[in-house]
């Protein structure tokens, strides 16, 4: 869910601006397949442009905003929007994100969209070697930076399937992948509804998990034996 915030940003963190899925978290900045890491400053300025997007923001503000503790000279900064527009793609002769004003500072004229926090549920998948926390609404499956349950293997689609959860209801489908989604050994043709103890199978035998409810003790557990060798 993407939404505009005016009052700062929600717990979430991550934000839009133009093209580019920002997760300040992770220091990383992801356009389709192509992720491009920041180094920490260098997300604190993206990140304090973009809590004020529009405005003018003058050296002496950031330099405060992105070093706290420390006194540093404009050529710090400097530095910094360089390397922001760099991997950006941003030209400063013309630019799409971040524009330079004279003798005051520089803002952001890219637009910038909030995203909420995804809503926590009960549900979670659970493989050899991993648990997945499944949220409210629609959890990706696939090879996507996006997906909700990434799978990074030539045998799963880039949006290879999904699970619905709606309340308590929660529904699995594939959508179009090439080497299937399998529930309970059978290849999806459908929307099937998911029980806890129920097994999926993604792109054949790329990755197996169990869907299981995360208060259930016995169901984790019994979930955490699922054998790594048909993944």
């Amino acid at each position: 869910m993407v939404s505009q915030f005016l009052n700062g940003p929600p717990p979430s963190g991550c934000f839009m601006v133009g093209r580019w899925h920002v997760e300040p978290a992770a220091s990383e900045l992801q356009d389709g397949d192509l992720t491009v890491r920041l180094r920490p400053k260098t997300m604190d300025l993206l990140v304090v442009l973009a809590e004020k997007p529009g405005e003018v923001l003058g050296t002496r503000d950031l330099l405060d905003r992105v070093w706290p503790d420390v006194v540093v000279g404009d050529a710090s900064l400097s530095m910094l929007v360089v390397e922001l527009r760099k991997a950006l793609g941003d030209d400063p002769k013309n630019p799409e994100f971040i524009e330079t004003i004279p003798r005051k500072g520089y803002r952001l004229i890219a637009p910038v969209s909030w995203i909420e926090a995804p809503q926590a549920t009960r549900f979670a998948l659970v493989g050899a070697e991993t648990r997945v926390l499944l949220v409210e609404g629609e959890n990706l499956i696939g090879r996507d930076p996006e997906s909700r349950v990434r799978i990074d293997s030539v045998l799963v689609s880039r949006r290879h399937g999904r699970i619905v959860i709606t309340g308590e209801n929660v529904t699995i489908e594939d959508l179009g992948s090439k080497n299937g989604t399998y529930f309970n050994g059978n290849r999806l043709q459908g929307p099937e509804p998911l029980f806890p103890g129920d097994r999926i199978t993604i792109g054949r035998l790329a990755a197996t998990y169990c869907f299981v409810i995360v208060s259930d003790t016995a169901t984790v557990t019994e979930a955490s034996k699922v054998d790594s060798s048909e993944q």
